[in-house]
């Protein structure tokens, strides 16, 4: 078996996984400790980067019905609003981000409460006090995989986190129903689905040497869109560009006209998902008609199932696997990101003497 084959057979398993890591992540140690604060925090801030910082990308939009404002901070330290009165939530799978260690030694310093989501590395040693200073509360993510390819574990925690917190409600019953939506996915897109109707196969082969220009309808697609940039990206090494509505109808749509003449090289996908208001679905479908003749062919992905966390997930379940079958269609391996290495590695070595 060929490397590419190799990973791509190991992404997929992984992929696999998702429902099994959603449904388990209530039992990941360092859960029991977290406990409500005496006072709310005004929001939660979520500091990561790449596949560590998905999870909360995706349950933003659905805990803000709640009330809850879950932000994303992608980037070194802290935004300058960010005090004691915010919990903070440092999410690094490997530990060893540079940028959410930076993020942590600055909510130190600002007396924010925290807590770590992390599968080791410094992170690890920083929450439990064994690299100075008093520690805080750290859940404990299962090692060994790819940050992407945790996204069950980081979404699942995530949920059980607010909710220990005192800041949202039990996740099981929209866990129970996200799961069985999956399931349901695994048997219509997986790798054991009958090949003519795997939608997700198909636009891959559709999406084979053209370049993925996704947009969003929703608060609950956007995130899933954002998501398979990044899988396209990294599993099959390959460029996609996302946006979305209504913003783009602002700008991107007249971005398009002077290259209809390369209309064979782009192919438009659309994701939405059922918290679309009369206006946002109208809008979505006249942007398609719009641009139908600037692109090879305009796709929808609509979400499945009943409860918010389904739709959001089963969304990106679908992504994920469209970017492996792209991956395997362009004979790439799914599995190594050498480049990010390398941009690491070079990143040590500091600046040019």
């Amino acid at each position: 078996m060929s490397a590419p084959e190799e990973g791509l057979r190991t992404m997929l398993g992984l992929i696999a996984e998702l429902p099994a890591q959603l449904a388990g992540a209530g039992a990941l140690p360092g859960l029991d400790a977290l406990h409500p604060a005496a006072t709310r925090p005004r929001e939660v801030l979520f500091c990561g980067m790449g596949g560590s910082a998905a999870a909360a990308d995706l349950l933003a939009p659905l805990v803000a019905v709640g009330g809850l404002r879950l932000s994303v901070w992608r980037d070194y330290g802290l935004p300058g609003w960010a005090g004691p009165e915010h919990h903070v939530v440092l999410s690094s799978y490997s530990g060893d981000t540079e940028e959410t260690l930076s993020a942590a030694a600055a909510a130190v310093a600002r007396g924010c409460s925290l807590t770590a989501l992390t599968s080791g590395g410094a992170l690890r040693d920083l929450a439990a006090g064994t690299a100075g200073g008093e520690g805080f509360p750290c859940v404990v993510l299962p090692a060994g995989l790819p940050p992407r390819a945790a996204l069950g574990h980081g979404v699942g925690v995530l949920l059980h986190v607010l909710h220990r917190l005192g800041l949202a409600p039990d996740p099981a019953p929209a866990v129970a129903a996200a799961v069985a939506v999956l399931r349901e996915g695994e048997a219509l897109f997986g790798p054991g689905a009958d090949p003519d109707g795997n939608a997700a196969l198909a636009l891959a082969r559709r999406l084979l040497g053209r370049m993925a220009v996704i947009h969003s309808a929703s608060p609950e697609a956007h995130p899933a869109a954002r998501r398979l940039k990044a899988q396209i990206n990294e599993n099959a090494k390959s460029p996609a560009c996302v946006a979305e509505l209504p913003e783009l109808d602002h700008n991107e749509i007249v971005g398009w006209e002077t290259l209809r003449r390369r209309r064979d090289d782009f192919l438009l996908v659309q994701f939405r998902s059922g918290d679309e208001t009369p206006a946002l679905a109208r809008r979505a479908e006249v942007t398609a008609q719009l641009l139908a003749g600037e692109f090879h062919a305009v796709e929808t992905v609509t979400a499945r199932g009943d409860v918010p966390l389904a739709r959001v997930l089963s969304l990106v379940q679908f992504g994920d696997y469209l970017s492996c079958y792209l991956a395997s269609a362009a004979g790439v391996d799914p599995m190594p990101v050498a480049r990010i290495k390398e941009l690491k590695a070079l990143l040590k070595e500091g600046p040019p003497a």
